[in-house]
C-alpha cells in the first residue's frame, strides 16, 4: 500500500509540469505579436512557421523585402510573393500591420509575410549609438544604428536590387561600407575626408555556413548621412607627414583624415600602384587615377594611411607633381640583409627595404611563363630562392631566351612577406621576399650558361630512349599487322570454304527434297488419279462412294506430307543459336494437330553453338521426327539435347513400331532420309548412332565435339 501511495503522489506532482509544457506550446501556436519572440527562436523552432501578427514601422524597403521595427527591436521580413504591379509600395517611416509566419532564413530568423497593410506614416526610432566592434559582431542584425567616422571614398553602386551610392567609412577600429539610395552623386565628392555620421540598418554579411564575416550599414532616408565637419577643399592642405613618421604614437585618438606625403618616384604602374622614397624610407601609394609619372619625379600624395601586411600603404591617393630629381639609385642587397630585419625592434637603426628599390644578383633557376599569370624569373641568391616578377603579362623575347644557369643582376621593388603573427618575445620576422621589375631593362645578364647542360643531356637521352621505344612500337605494330592480315586471309579462306560447303549442302538438300517429294506428293497424286479413274468406271454408287472416300483420304495424307516437307525446307534464322528453344517451336508446329506428344529436354546448361552446327542438328531432328510420324505411328517422342564441356549430343527417341535397321530402305529404293542424316553428321564432324528394333521404337543419337 505504501508503494502505491508513493506512485500516486509522484503522478500527481507531475501533472502541473505537463500543463506548463502544453501552455508554452499553445503560446507559440498563437500569433506572435513581438519581434523579440521571433528573434529568440532557434533555427529549428523558426522553421516550424509559427503564426505572426504585428504592428510597427518600416526602416528599410527593397523590391522583395523590408526591415520591420515593432518599437523595441527589428527583424528582416520577406514581402508577399506577388507580381510587381500588385505589390504595394513601401518606404522608410511607413507604419504597417503584417501577418505571416516565422522562417529560419539563411542566417537568422525572419518573418515570411503573407499580408502587409499600410496604416499610415510614423517616426523612425531613435538609432542606437554603436561602435565598430559591435557592428562587426553581427549582434546588431537589422537594427537601427548610428556611428561616426570619416568618408574615405564614394562611388555609384547597386545593392539589394536598388541603385545608390556606396561610401567607405573609416571609424575607430576599422572600415565599413555605408550604402544609401538617398545620397546624390553631387554629394559624393564632399563626403571624402569629411567627418560624417551615418544612420541606417545594420546588415551583416554571412558565408555559406552562416558565419558572420562583417557588417555594412544601409539607409534609404535622406538624413542617413550627415556631414559634421567638412573636408579641406584643397586635399594637399591636409596634415603633412614625412615617410619616416607614418603611424607615429599619439595618446589622443583622432579621426583618420587624409595625410599628405612627399617623395621621389622609384616605380610607377599606372592605375595600380606607385612607389616613392625620401632616400631612406619607402612607401607604396595606391592612386585614384591612371596618371603616368616618370622615375625621378617628385610628387605629393594626399590619401588615407592603412597598415597592410605589417607595412603602411597610402590608399585613395590624389597625386600632383611638384618637381623632378635624378632617378634614385637602388640599394644592393642580399637575402640575409633583407630577411634579417627585426620588424618589432624599437628604435632600430637597421633599414628595411619594403617598397624600396633594390638590386640583387643570383643564378637563374627557372623561367615561369604561364598564360594569364605574371612572367617570373626564379633566382638562387646565396642559397635562397627569390621570385623576380615582371608587371607586364607579355614579356619581351629576350627574357624568354635567358638560359637557366645564367648569372643575372636584377633591379626592382622589394616586397617582403612577414609571418602571420609575432613570434616569441614579440619579434615579427620577415619570411620571404620578391622583386618586382619595372621593365625588361631591369634584368642584366652577367654570364650566360653553357648551351650544353644537364637538362639538355637528359633531353638527349630521353629522345634516344623515345626513338628506341618508337622503333620497338613500330616493329610490334608491324608484327601485329602481319598477324592480323594473316588472320584476315585465313578468315576469308574459311568463309570461302563455308560458301562452297553451303552450296554443296544446298545441292544435296535439293536432291533430298526432290526425293522426298517424289516419295510423298507424286505417289499420293498418282493414287488419287487411280481412284478418280475407278470412279468413272464404277458399276454401282456404293463402289463409287468408296473410291471417292479413298481419294479423299489420300489427299488428306498428301496434304500432311506436303506440310512436313515445307517444315523440312524451313531454315533457322542465323541469329538463333539456342537449340532447345528452336526444337520446342518445331515440335509445336509438327505435332499440334496430331495426338502425338513431344517433349524437349536434356542435361547441361544451354549455350550458344555456331550456326552451321545448330542448323544441321535441327534438320536432323526434324528428319527423325518426320520419319517417326510417317513410319512408326508413335504415341510419344522425346528429344534431348545434352551439353558437356567437350561435346553436345542430340537424341531423338520414339515409342513407335520400329524397324529392322539392317533392312532399311536406302537411296537405291528412292528413300533418302537416313542417308541425308549421315551426310549432315559428317558435315559438322559428328557421329551418328541408330538403334531400332521392330515393336521397340527407334533411337537416333548424334554427338558433335565442341
Amino acid at each position: 500500500m505504501l508503494i502505491k501511495s508513493l506512485i500516486c503522489l509522484i503522478a500527481l506532482s507531475a501533472l502541473p509540469e505537463v500543463h506548463d509544457d502544453q501552455t508554452s506550446v499553445d503560446e507559440l501556436s498563437s500569433p506572435q505579436t513581438t519581434v523579440a519572440s521571433i528573434r529568440n527562436l532557434s533555427d529549428a523552432e523558426a522553421n516550424r512557421r509559427y503564426p505572426v501578427q504585428m504592428k510597427g514601422t518600416v526602416l528599410l524597403a527593397t523590391p522583395s523585402s523590408f526591415v520591420f521595427h515593432d518599437g523595441e527591436t527589428a527583424i528582416w521580413c520577406e514581402r508577399p510573393r506577388t507580381d510587381d504591379e500588385s505589390r504595394i509600395h513601401l518606404s522608410a517611416g511607413m507604419t504597417v500591420e503584417i501577418k505571416g509566419q516565422s522562417n529560419r532564413g539563411h542566417n537568422a530568423p525572419l518573418i515570411q509575410c503573407s499580408e502587409v497593410t499600410v496604416t499610415g506614416t510614423g517616426e523612425l526610432p531613435v538609432p542606437r549609438k554603436s561602435s565598430f566592434s559591435e557592428l562587426q559582431s553581427g549582434v546588431l542584425d537589422c537594427q537601427w544604428v548610428t556611428i561616426d567616422g570619416v568618408g574615405i571614398s564614394a562611388q555609384q553602386g547597386n545593392f539589394l536590387q536598388m541603385a545608390g551610392t556606396s561610401v567607405v567609412v573609416s571609424t575607430f577600429g576599422g572600415k565599413f561600407f555605408f550604402n544609401s539610395t538617398a545620397v546624390s552623386p553631387e554629394m559624393m565628392e564632399s563626403v571624402i575626408d569629411a567627418e560624417i555620421t551615418v544612420t541606417g540598418v545594420c546588415l551583416p554579411r554571412f558565408n555559406n555556413r552562416g558565419n558572420v564575416l562583417d557588417s555594412d550599414i544601409m539607409s534609404c532616408v535622406s538624413d542617413g548621412l550627415k556631414i559634421t565637419k567638412e573636408a579641406n577643399k584643397n586635399p594637399f592642405e591636409s596634415n603633412k607627414v614625412t615617410l619616416g613618421s607614418l603611424f607615429e604614437f599619439s595618446p589622443v585618438w583622432s579621426p583618420t583624415h587624409r595625410k599628405v606625403v612627399t617623395g621621389t618616384v622609384t616605380a610607377c604602374e599606372p592605375g595600380h600602384q606607385i612607389f616613392i622614397t625620401d632616400g631612406e624610407h619607402n612607401l607604396r601609394v595606391i592612386p585614384q587615377t591612371y596618371d603616368i609619372f616618370k622615375i625621378g619625379d617628385v610628387i605629393q600624395c594626399a590619401g588615407f594611411l592603412e597598415m597592410e601586411e605589417n607595412f603602411p600603404v597610402l590608399r585613395t591617393s590624389i597625386i600632383q607633381t611638384i618637381g623632378s630629381d635624378k632617378p634614385p639609385e637602388p640599394s644592393s642587397v642580399t637575402p640575409d640583409s633583407v630577411l634579417s630585419i627585426q620588424l618589432l625592434a624599437p628604435n632600430s637603426d637597421q633599414r628595411d627595404h619594403q617598397a624600396g628599390l633594390v638590386r640583387l644578383s643570383g643564378n637563374l633557376i627557372a623561367v615561369e611563363d604561364q598564360l594569364g599569370k605574371p612572367f617570373q624569373l626564379i633566382l638562387d641568391a646565396d642559397g635562397s630562392l627569390v621570385p623576380v616578377t615582371l608587371a607586364s603579362f607579355q614579356p619581351p623575347r629576350q627574357l624568354r631566351k635567358i638560359r637557366p644557369g645564367s648569372t643575372l643582376e636584377v633591379t626592382g621593388i622589394c616586397s617582403i612577406r612577414t609571418s602571420d603573427r609575432p613570434e616569441v618575445n614579440r619579434m615579427l620576422r620577415a619570411e620571404s621576399f620578391e622583386i618586382r621589375l619595372r621593365s625588361p631593362q631591369d634584368v642584366t645578364v652577367l654570364s650566360t650558361a653553357s648551351w650544353w647542360n644537364a637538362t639538355r643531356l637528359l633531353l638527349l637521352l630521353a629522345g634516344t630512349v623515345a626513338l628506341l621505344l618508337a622503333a620497338l612500337l613500330v616493329i610490334f605494330w608491324m608484327r601485329r599487322r602481319i598477324a592480323q592480315r594473316g588472320s584476315e586471309l585465313a578468315e576469308a579462306r574459311r568463309e570461302k570454304d563455308a560458301l562452297e560447303l553451303v552450296a554443296a549442302t544446298t545441292k544435296q538438300e535439293r536432291t533430298r527434297v526432290a526425293a522426298d517429294l517424289h516419295d510423298t506428293l507424286e505417289q499420293s497424286l498418282a493414287g488419287v488419279a487411280l481412284q478418280l479413274r475407278a470412279i468413272e468406271t464404277a458399276r454401282s454408287k456404293d463402289l463409287a462412294d468408296r473410291n471417292l472416300s479413298l481419294a479423299t483420304q489420300i489427299l488428306s495424307q498428301s496434304r500432311e506430307d506436303l506440310r512436313r516437307s515445307v517444315w523440312n525446307l524451313r531454315l533457322t534464322d542465323s541469329g538463333v543459336t539456342l537449340l532447345r528453344e528452336e526444337l520446342r517451336k518445331t515440335c509445336l508446329a509438327i505435332f499440334s494437330v496430331t495426338p502425338i506428344t513431344a517433349e524437349v529436354g536434356g542435361r547441361g546448361e544451354e549455350r550458344k553453338l555456331d550456326v552451321l552446327t545448330t542448323d544441321n542438328l535441327l534438320m536432323i531432328a526434324k528428319e527423325a521426327m518426320t520419319n517417326a510420324l510417317k513410319h512408326s505411328s508413335p504415341n510419344h517422342i522425346q528429344i534431348d539435347v545434352d551439353y558437356t564441356a567437350d561435346q553436345v549430343s542430340l537424341c531423338v527417341t520414339d515409342d513407335g513400331c520400329g524397324f529392322d535397321a539392317d533392312r532399311v530402305a536406302g537411296t537405291h529404293q528412292g528413300h533418302f532420309g537416313l542417308t541425308g542424316m549421315q551426310e549432315r553428321v559428317r558435315r559438322i564432324g559428328g557421329e551418328l548412332m541408330l538403334v531400332s528394333n521392330p515393336e521397340h521404337g527407334t533411337r537416333i543419337e548424334v554427338t558433335v565435339p565442341r
